[in-house]
Formats: structure tokens, C-alpha cells, sequence
């Protein structure tokens, strides 16, 4: 199909569109369709179109760093809590050098490049052990520099001044309309009222824990109509319908900055009939990381 030429309001030349539309398998990605072109003001041209469209370059790549803060499961377990530098968009991953502040003496691993869906390359700094000084609100920086980047880059972080508020956590049992079907049953667990919002959950049968595949927890979000900002999150664990009317026990294991022994649970089974509650505590690691 030809298109009429058209003339921008701004120019006195004139621009022609032709378009062909053909098959799938009159045009497999391996073919080349000849486009010929004619004008009295020239001789022909012909250009070559490719069934299989190339994909769009990758946007320009632009160097720039974020400071990642420590994983909540290891600030609560007391282990090699760590912090994370990276410097991503480059075109070249070679060249980048990291500097902490401050860093205690420890030696900031340097991880393996990366690369993202568009082309560009990223590189992390991983500082270990700063859990304790981390805990205190000091206040961490880095910088990186790379020669893509004509001046220094710079990020810090500290932990945040929120209130802290202990979670009330309430597990519940399979409604009654799952259970008549005899197939699989589902255990809530709601834990509301928490602040900051960085919380734990995990499930666990008996005493062993479960794999994380096994369950969905949503993220946390805010309750409305507070006054002092709190946080609520809600994990559903399915089980086997015969599991659960046997009498297998199962706990919600939360953990959180605010609890006393930084972990809560609450286990329930069907014999039982409520559920109990109890503080627990979670083998800590030798010694917990500290940066001067």
C-alpha cells in the first residue's frame, strides 16, 4: 500500500510512505524484503528491510551509585551483617574503586560485575560486619569513581528515626468451608500494629522450618487512621487438609526490631483449638559485626 506523499507545513520537500504487510511464513527472520524507489529526480534506489526487526539499541548508559542497607534477617540473627555500594550503567565494568566511610578496618569485598536487560553493567561493594554501628544510626558513605564518570559519585545511609512499635501477631485456623472440601486448608497469620515496617515471617510444621516457596506473604503496608504510622502484613500458608486434622502443629515465626528477643511466634493445630504464644529465641552467631 502506497501513501499519499505529504508535505510538512515548514518544508518544500515532500516525504512517501509504503507499506507491505505479508505472511508470517512468507517472511520467516532469515528473508530480506527489496523495497525499490523512483523518482524522476534521481535514479532508483532500493533498500533492504529485514523480516526480523532488530531489537532497539540500549539506551544510553549513565554511571550512578546507591548505598543498600543491611538485610534484615541478619541484623536479627547477630550475623555478618553487611552493607551494599553499587555503581551501575556502565558500559565497561572495569575501573571501579570503592571507599567507605567509615569502615572499621574491614576489607570491602568487591563482587563480580553484573549485567541488566539493557546493555549496562553494575558493580557492588559489599562491607561487612557493621550490624552493631548500623543499629546506633551511624551514618554510612561511599564513594566510587570509574572512568566513565567524570567526577566522584557519593551515596550514604543510616537507619531511619521511625517509632518503634512490637507487632501483635494472630494466627488463624482454616475456615470451615475448606475444610469440608478434604483437599488443602489454609493457616492466616496477621501481623499489624508494628513499627518500623521491616518485619520477618516465616512458618514453621513442627519444629522444622519451611522452605519459603511454600508460602506468600504479602508486603507491609500502612494502617489507615493512625496517628502514629504502624504497619500490617498478612502470610497464608496452604497445608494438606489430613495433615492438619491429624493434629500437626504449625507456627508463625515473626521477627522484628521492637520484640524483646527480636522474635515472636504463635503455633496452632486442630486439637488444640487456640493458639499459643510464646517469645523465642534464635541461635545468635558468635560475635555480631562492628565497624569503628
Amino acid at each position: 500500500m502506497d501513501f499519499p506523499a505529504v508535505q510538512p507545513a515548514s518544508g518544500v520537500l515532500y516525504t512517501m510512505s509504503s507499506q507491505l504487510t505479508t505472511p508470517v511464513e512468507q517472511c520467516p527472520d532469515s528473508e530480506i524484503v527489496t523495497c525499490q524507489v523512483q523518482h524522476l529526480s534521481s535514479s532508483s534506489k532500493t533498500v533492504n528491510v529485514p523480516c526480523k526487526v532488530p531489537p532497539p539499541p540500549p539506551p544510553c548508559c549513565n554511571p550512578s551509585l546507591a548505598l543498600h542497607p543491611p538485610a534484615l534477617e541478619d541484623l536479627l540473627l547477630g550475623s555478618n551483617a553487611s552493607l551494599t555500594c553499587t555503581l551501575s550503567g556502565l558500559r565497561n565494568p572495569e575501573g571501579a574503586q570503592f571507599t567507605w566511610t567509615p569502615s572499621g578496618g574491614k576489607v570491602a569485598v568487591q563482587q563480580s560485575p553484573k549485567s541488566d536487560p539493557c546493555g549496562c553493567f553494575s558493580v557492588s561493594s559489599v562491607l561487612p560486619g557493621c550490624a552493631e554501628q548500623w543499629n546506633s544510626k551511624t551514618n554510612f558513605s561511599c564513594s566510587a569513581t570509574h572512568p566513565e564518570s567524570k567526577n566522584t559519585l557519593y551515596a550514604t545511609i543510616t537507619k531511619s528515626s521511625e517509632d518503634t512499635i512490637r507487632p501483635q501477631v494472630h494466627l488463624l485456623p482454616p475456615p470451615s468451608e475448606e475444610l469440608a472440601l478434604n483437599e488443602m486448608v489454609t493457616l492466616t497469620c496477621v501481623v499489624r500494629g508494628f513499627s518500623p515496617k521491616d518485619v520477618l515471617v516465616r512458618w514453621l510444621h513442627g519444629n522444622q522450618e519451611l522452605p519459603r516457596e511454600k508460602y506468600l506473604t504479602w508486603r507491609p503496608l500502612p494502617e489507615p487512621e493512625q496517628s502514629i504510622t504502624t504497619y500490617a502484613v498478612t502470610s497464608l500458608l496452604r497445608v494438606e487438609a489430613e495433615a492438619w486434622k491429624q493434629g500437626d502443629n504449625y507456627s508463625c515465626m515473626v521477627g522484628h526490631e521492637a520484640l524483646p528477643l527480636a522474635f515472636t511466634q504463635k503455633t496452632i493445630d486442630r486439637l488444640s483449638g487456640k493458639p499459643t504464644h510464646v517469645n523465642v529465641s534464635v541461635v545468635m552467631a558468635e560475635a555480631e559485626g562492628v565497624c569503628y
